[in-house]
């Protein structure tokens, strides 16, 4: 009885040490783009999970998609001495000097979704958003030349793309459309305007797509490339205006709200998905072996897949999809601070 008392208190104490050990790992701080976005909120979750099981303690902060408050919370987790920073920037090009301060000050800093240009990063890990892109326009391409096909409508169809230059991984995914549409039939598909977005909100999609239907009366499509939440709004403005026979929307993320409305047959077609808990997964365990001392691809590019009747699930786990080499599309060796957008 004595022997198993004993057996049982060691077993005890290895068990206190062991908390200890991981309680001293200290803290890992997640600059969030924003908590009102159901992508960024798994993406944020998923990380936080990976770093708390490896023994970290774990602060995401809101940025509330301002470029000052996100700035902010950088410089409170500097204060703070976290031991390493996942960022996932509101903005590409006005982050940089933060970045820098927090390099500065010895912590580690890996972003998610996209890039921050002219800054000293360690890494970063974004959905190759060229190709998520590029899976919308092709399927357009062959909806197009279908509905050709099958009634008397001709070309040119005319589509309209939303732009959000501010973000590289929006850039990326309109020149990706524009490639997957110019690979198609000579004069199938005209982009007759191309307009740049206030914000990536709902409601910002439904005026925009309120403005052009009533400029371009004879529209047959909207792309847009910075989010599916833009494309909701706008795809109300469509249902409201009675067109949902006559315009498609489309977008990309491939959130839950955006596959919904595609599999309840309405004017939202296709979606280019990424996989926000994979780049959230990725991102964390890049930051880990940084904290340890490993080297990590510098840049690494999440795979994206096309969302569209026939319904395509879309919900994954990304330990699974590591595991079976099938999350990362690409990594691509790069020296930070970078000036361009990595291909």
């Amino acid at each position: 009885m004595k022997k198993i008392s004993l057996f049982l208190m060691i077993i005890v104490l290895l068990v206190s040490f062991s908390a200890n050990v991981l309680a001293q790992k200290g803290t890992i701080a997640i600059a969030g783009w924003g908590q009102n976005n159901p992508f960024f909120v798994l993406l944020h979750d998923t990380a936080k999970k990976v770093f708390e099981e490896a023994g970290y303690e774990v602060i995401i902060s809101d940025g509330e998609t301002k470029i000052d408050k996100q700035s902010a919370d950088m410089d409170n987790f500097i204060a703070m001495g976290v031991k390493g920073m996942l960022l996932t920037p509101v903005d590409s090009f006005a982050l940089a000097s933060a970045v820098t301060r927090v390099k500065d000050a010895g912590i580690p800093v890996v972003t998610g979704d996209m890039t921050v240009y002219n800054a000293p990063l360690n890494a970063t890990v974004e959905s190759d958003n060229f190709y998520a892109g590029y899976v919308v326009g092709d399927w357009m391409v062959k909806y197009y030349q279908r509905l050709e096909q099958s009634t008397d409508q001709k070309r040119s169809f005319k589509v309209v793309c939303g732009l959000f230059s501010q973000a590289n991984s929006c850039r990326d995914r309109q020149e990706g459309f524009e490639k997957a549409i110019s690979e198609g039939p000579a004069g199938l598909i005209e982009i007759v305007a191309k307009q740049e977005q206030k914000s990536v909100a709902v409601d910002e999609g439904y005026q925009f797509a309120q403005n052009i239907m009533t400029a371009y009366e004879d529209l047959d499509a909207l792309f847009f490339g910075c989010n599916d939440n833009y494309a909701l709004g706008a795809l109300k403005a469509v249902q409201e205006a009675g067109k949902e026979d006559q315009v498609v929307v489309t977008g990309v993320d491939g959130q839950v709200e955006a596959v919904n409305a595609i599999n309840a047959g309405t004017a939202f077609k296709c979606t280019g998905a990424q996989h926000p808990q994979v780049i959230g997964y990725v991102a964390a365990l890049r930051l880990l072996d940084l904290l340890e001392g490993k080297e990590v691809p510098t840049y690494t590019k999440i795979i994206c897949t096309p969302i569209h009747l026939p319904f395509q699930p879309f919900s994954l786990d990304p330990a699974e999809m590591v595991e079976a080499g099938k999350a990362i599309s690409r990594t691509v060796d790069v020296k930070f601070p970078i000036t361009e957008p990595v291909k």
